[in-house]
């Protein structure tokens, strides 16, 4: 007993410092390293999947980052299991992963034929090394040097059972005055498998439009309740603004202008290409217009190489969005070159001589869907519709997650998930 005292000691000491940062949790994603550009988390093989993958099967996630800098770091990365409100959960790090609680990233490999030269560092998990034998709510976390609390990046990713049904549909909005602008959510969850003494205190519903955690929407509780089967009906939660279709750009090929493109100049000296985008309207008082898009996403592409990321250049990019005044709240571009999140370096400023907003934004080449989201006051969700307009026929993609508090295993289980789609179900 005498002997097994110092390992427990080093158990609880490791997981106090994975849960805290200066003192203070988090479990957002975000880049603390201000050099560390294009962070991808993806299931390995298709680079726009989600990070999701189920508990104890062949799925392996792919973490891919650029460091702008011009030194290879020491770099390691561990895995924090949370609860279902992304507040680290009470296990030891020992309870939900095998073998090894932290291991190094590959050296990584530097960008050839770019203007602007970066260090690519990409780690697959799990893996041989370290495994996960808990569902529920993750993030992964990469640092230097060994020393936890000097965080580099942290990321979100969900492992999920199959143990819960979720039924589900999106319809248009059940309030006429809302009809031509909302989507509506519903539901039906069904646990025959599983053995849930109090249904409204021990599961616990997430719905996400678009991977995007900034709205996610949570406390759903059931209208009515037959046996295993969770009648939802149409739940306040699970009303969303339609949005729009998010505007695009294609970067694949820097020696062709595509749609979006005004004009491509060489930077000055060494420094890279200027991507000058054509002026962007406000989309507030328009039909809804059937465009393609990823939803959000961000597809990392050089087509002159094959599609290797490491081929793949940073560009600088100039927005215009005319308005002929500025609004309240500011102004940001939004989407997943943002991280969905509303970051400074994104943020556009109004420039009253040419009564517009503009900006200027350093960017890796390949396909990315943006749009322009305003910030109000006192809450970090963002207006998608100020400028961009809302639509109840816009394809979303949805995500409902399902999490069961184990009263006996004391941690919040991901025992179901179910994507579907506004259009195709």
């Amino acid at each position: 007993m005498k002997r097994s005292l110092p390992l427990t000691v080093a158990l609880i000491t490791w997981s106090m410092a994975l849960t805290a940062t200066d003192g203070v949790p988090d479990t957002q994603d975000k880049a603390w390293s201000p050099t560390v550009r294009t962070v991808q988390l993806f299931k390995e093989g298709f680079e726009l999947s989600a990070p999701v993958i189920e508990l104890n099967s062949e799925d392996v996630l792919v973490l891919r980052f650029d460091d702008l800098q011009a030194d290879i770091e020491n770099l390691s990365y561990t895995l924090v299991h949370c609860d279902a409100r992304w507040k680290p959960s009470d296990m030891l790090p020992a309870q939900y992963l095998s073998g090894a609680l932290s291991d190094l990233i590959p050296t990584g490999r530097q960008s050839y034929n770019t203007l602007v030269p970066y260090i690519q560092y990409e780690v697959s998990f799990p893996n041989d090394l370290m495994g996960i034998t808990r569902s529920g709510n993750y993030v992964v976390k990469v640092y230097r040097n060994g020393d936890v609390n000097d965080l580099v990046l942290v990321r979100r990713f969900l492992v999920f059972e199959k143990e819960v049904e979720i039924d589900a549909r999106v319809l248009a909005g059940r309030q006429v005055d809302q009809r031509d602008i909302t989507q509506q959510l519903d539901l039906i969850v069904r646990h025959p498998r599983l053995q849930v003494m109090d249904p409204f205190g021990e599961l616990h519903v997430t719905v996400l439009q678009n991977m995007r955690w900034d709205d996610a929407r949570t406390g759903l509780r059931p209208r009515y309740v037959r046996g295993s089967e969770l009648l939802y009906d149409m739940p306040e939660q699970g009303l969303f603004m339609g949005g729009n279709e998010f505007r695009n750009m294609d970067l694949k090929d820097l020696r062709q202008m595509t749609a979006r493109v005004a004009r491509i100049e060489p930077g000055t000296g060494a420094g890279p290409y200027e991507v000058y985008l054509i002026p962007e309207d406000r989309r507030t008082i328009r039909r809804y217009n059937n465009q393609e898009d990823l939803n959000g996403r961000y597809l990392v592409r050089n087509d002159l190489v094959d599609g290797d990321p490491l081929g793949a250049d940073y560009v600088n990019v100039h927005f215009l969005l005319p308005v002929e005044s500025p609004f309240y709240e500011p102004v940001y571009i939004y989407g997943g070159l943002s991280d969905f999140q509303c970051q400074e370096r994104f943020q556009m400023a109004y420039d009253p001589r040419a009564k517009a907003y503009t900006a200027n934004v350093l960017l890796k080449q390949g396909f990315i869907d943006f749009s322009f989201v305003t910030l109000p006051v006192h809450t970090p969700v963002p207006d998608i519709t100020a400028i961009e307009g809302t639509h109840y026929q816009t394809e979303n993609d949805y995500l409902v997650l399902v999490y069961f508090t184990d009263p006996q295993r004391r941690f919040d289980r991901l025992v179901g998930m179910r994507f579907l789609n506004s259009r195709r179900g």
